[in-house]
């Protein structure tokens, strides 16, 4: 069994980690003009955006267990795929297949998970998950010279719904220092429940819209 890493613990893998950040900077704007050039030409794209992990997170998670309490990461240098990550936001729910579809022919596809309620009934995190082969052609200069190099990086694909609930909730139900409460957590729910109707009515206009001519009008 795992206990909570001790603050020496925590701070020896962080500057185990920030030496490697100058690298996953570079690492992450190669791939973020790679992708960029990939989408090119697709509808309703509103921003590709890449970032290293920053190291207070990558310590923690390198001291995650799994179901039965062992570290999930052996090396964890090598083995967390989201040191370098990319996030795609859309207009409308129908277009992240298309780029998803467009990213998983552009690179070697490792994992791929989408993040949404387990209830009908329910409302939170939304979200596809994708993780990706690094391909050689972004390694920046001195990468394979990088000791326990990462072999792999992840990618999100959301709409502007979907992200506009999920990073304010991040920051105040992840990243707050006080747990949050029955009341407080029904709240959260009902904006993220507000984000689903946002996407779906979307989804509806542009049905109907899709039934109609130019120029056309049903008032």
């Amino acid at each position: 069994m795992t206990g909570p890493p001790r603050g020496r613990d925590m701070q020896r893998v962080i500057e185990a980690y920030e030496p490697r950040r100058p690298l996953l900077n570079d690492l992450a704007r190669a791939l973020q003009e790679h992708v960029v050039r990939k989408l090119d030409g697709l509808p309703h794209i509103d921003r590709v955006a890449f970032r290293p992990k920053d190291a207070k997170s990558f310590a923690q998670k390198s001291f995650a267990a799994d179901e039965h309490g062992r570290l999930k990461y052996t090396v964890p240098l090598e083995d967390i795929e989201d040191q370098v990550a990319g996030r795609v936001l859309v207009f409308f729910r129908r277009d992240i297949e298309p780029v998803v579809r467009e990213l998983k022919r552009t690179f070697n596809s490792v994992e791929q998970v989408r993040k949404e309620p387990e209830s009908h009934d329910a409302f939170s995190y939304e979200s596809e998950h994708l993780v990706f082969a690094i391909p050689p052609s972004a390694y920046p200069t001195g990468w394979e010279s990088l000791e326990h190099r990462p072999h792999t990086f992840e990618m999100q694909v959301r709409t502007l719904f979907m992200h506009a609930w999920a990073e304010p909730q991040h920051d105040i139900a992840y990243k707050g220092a006080v747990v949050l409460n029955s009341d407080e957590r029904r709240k959260i729910a009902w904006a993220a429940s507000n984000a689903w109707g946002g996407d779906a009515i979307f989804e509806q206009v542009l049905d109907s819209l899709a039934t109609r001519t130019p120029g056309s009008s049903q008032d």
